[in-house]
């Protein structure tokens, strides 16, 4: 049963496990692609016997974008992509799928989409005007916080793009069946500093129809997300938020301090133990590799684009002392304050942006993009985010609603949301939902550690809430240096689970941890030929395995036609 909390207007709360109507509609037309994809590869099958299959893009930071990107064209060339039903992505696997759907029939022209995305990738350019009347913008709200701050500078540093889009649009692109639906992750850093993430209450989801509490059944009109209700009115209603702020919330593990604590505790007590860590507490500490191609960070305030490779440390930092990542990001502010006089070294002439040079923060405010009001404003806003580490906040539309009385979660005027990889770094929980039925799941993991830990975290979830999900078998994971690239497991009433780590003994033989290293998900900045090997090892996994998947999927049809016809 549904229940609606009306009021003047649009943007109801609904209270409910079930499918949003938009996405109902989403698959429902999906279905009648995936069951043409089937007959033409010889599985024929009825419209009700079409299974669900996901497709889970793991975090990883730009690794994890041009890596999906290159798994879903290898799916594509291999008449598998229209198999499948969902498309669901933690952090940097995001960003590669808000980039796709801008586009209604994106899975028609991925090889144009990637050329784009390479061109944009490999040039680095940075407009401290556009960022800084964002950020100014930004800092206008109530609950501005350290997300908008990374998201106009950091992210869009990596990204080199200011997408003002916001995720609703992508309903149409959603809706029409030629796509994927996509689901994007996100986990309430409140509840998983309370909860951990083996909880549903932990977990957070967008969809271009809906923002959800997974373990409440409590969803908000895309639009409406940010905000402001009480017990359940909309008191008022603000601007959607846009795709560039999503894209900085759905990659900023940075902003747990949870997580940072843990880390740091696990640092201290691994070198208590005598433990070598594959990481170091300080900056002289971190691999070469983590910034090879970059040019070195400077102290020099003029030279605002070379703040952003010493980023890379402050991931680095992160982890071992959030006082330094203070330290950097504040550096980074006092920079778009300082006058720009240089490129970075060796970025092709014309890698600024042409407003950005020889401008102070004078001539910006003389330009119309801020008042001192403005600056003082964010710049006293982010200070104190950093002071607090105040990270992803944004109005609860759960709050003092009547229907959830006794959850503490209805208490607070406002939520804290962070990458959902500081939780389980691929969003197994989402599509484990049982409404959305899914009975294939290919997991891509492109995480920078242990290419098995999000299905131990995955088993361990589904068992403590009695979630249907495959035995995982440790004999099988003995290798996590070295692994293989796919791995399947199986299991009675529950989904069939295929995972493939991105690099392994076979797409790199003898360099899995070299390219772990020099691909790692703190690198800011990609050359064409690093975007190009990291597309061929994620199209070698799925043309390796392309058989077994088929495979995978013959067997899941036909045992559900037994089923229906037993």
């Amino acid at each position: 049963m549904e229940i609606f909390h009306k009021h003047k207007g649009e943007g109801k709360i609904r209270i409910s496990h079930e499918l949003s109507e938009g996405e109902k509609l989403g698959t429902s037309n999906r279905k009648v692609w995936v069951k043409k994809c089937l007959d033409s590869l010889g599985i024929p099958c009825n419209l009700d016997d079409v299974p669900n299959i996901a497709i889970l893009g793991a975090g990883g930071g730009l690794r994890a974008m041009i890596a999906l990107h290159g798994t879903l064209q290898e799916l594509q060339k291999h008449g598998l992509l229209d198999t499948i039903m969902y498309l669901c992505g933690v952090s940097g696997s995001t960003w590669c799928m808000s980039y796709l759907y801008k586009s209604g029939d994106w899975t028609e022209k991925l090889q144009a989409l990637e050329e784009s995305m390479c061109a944009r990738l490999s040039k680095y350019t940075w407009s401290v005007p556009k960022a800084t009347k964002m950020l100014l913008e930004a800092a206008k709200d109530e609950n501005y916080s350290l997300t908008e701050f990374w998201a106009y500078t950091v992210v869009y540093g990596m990204l080199h793009d200011l997408d003002k889009g916001h995720l609703s649009e992508q309903q149409s692109s959603s809706e029409n069946g030629n796509n994927p639906y996509p689901i994007y992750a996100a986990v309430d850093e409140r509840s998983f500093s309370k909860v951990t993430e083996y909880s549903p209450a932990t977990w957070f989801e967008f969809t271009p129809h809906e923002a959800s509490f997974l373990g409440y059944g409590a969803s908000v009109p895309m639009e409406y997300f940010g905000s402001e209700y009480k017990n359940g009115e909309l008191k008022k209603q603000k601007e959607e938020k846009n795709m560039s702020y999503l894209q900085g919330l759905w990659g900023s593990a940075i902003g747990s301090k949870t997580e940072n604590e843990r880390v740091i505790k696990d640092i201290f007590f691994g070198f208590f133990k005598g433990e070598k860590e594959s990481y170091s507490p300080s900056k002289e500490g971190c691999p070469e590799e983590i910034v090879k191609g970059f040019p070195v960070p400077t102290t020099e305030p003029e030279a605002v684009t070379l703040r952003t490779p010493s980023l890379g440390f402050l991931l680095c930092d992160t982890q071992t002392s959030m006082n330094i990542a203070a330290s950097e990001s504040a550096t980074i502010f006092c920079d778009m304050e300082g006058s720009l006089h240089s490129e970075p070294a060796g970025a092709s002439p014309g890698g600024f942006s042409p407003d950005t040079k020889n401008k102070s923060t004078t001539e910006n405010i003389k330009g119309g993009v801020g008042s001192v009001v403005d600056f003082a404003r964010m710049w006293q806003k982010t200070t104190h985010g950093l002071l607090t580490w105040k990270w992803g906040t944004n109005n609860n539309f759960l709050y003092k609603c009547s229907a959830f009385d006794s959850a503490e979660l209805v208490k607070d005027k406002v939520i804290s949301l962070v990458d959902a990889g500081i939780a389980i770094n691929c969003a197994f929980p989402l599509v484990l939902r049982p409404e959305r039925k899914v009975r294939l799941i290919l997991s891509f993991d492109y995480g920078s550690f242990e290419p098995f830990k999000t299905l131990k975290q995955t088993a361990k979830y589904c068992k403590e809430n009695c979630i249907p999900f495959p035995e995982i078998d440790e004999k099988l994971l003995q290798e996590p240096d070295n692994p293989s690239d796919c791995y399947i497991f199986r299991g009675d009433g529950a989904p069939t689970v295929m995972h493939f780590p991105l690099f392994n003994r076979v797409n790199c033989p003898a360099y899995v941890t070299e390219w772990r290293i020099r691909f790692t998900m703190l690198r800011f900045l990609y050359h064409v030929g690093d975007i190009t090997k990291l597309l061929q090892s994620a199209r070698l996994n799925v043309l390796n395995n392309k058989d077994k998947i088929l495979q995978e999927i013959k067997y899941i049809v036909a045992h559900s036609s037994k089923e229906a016809s037993s």
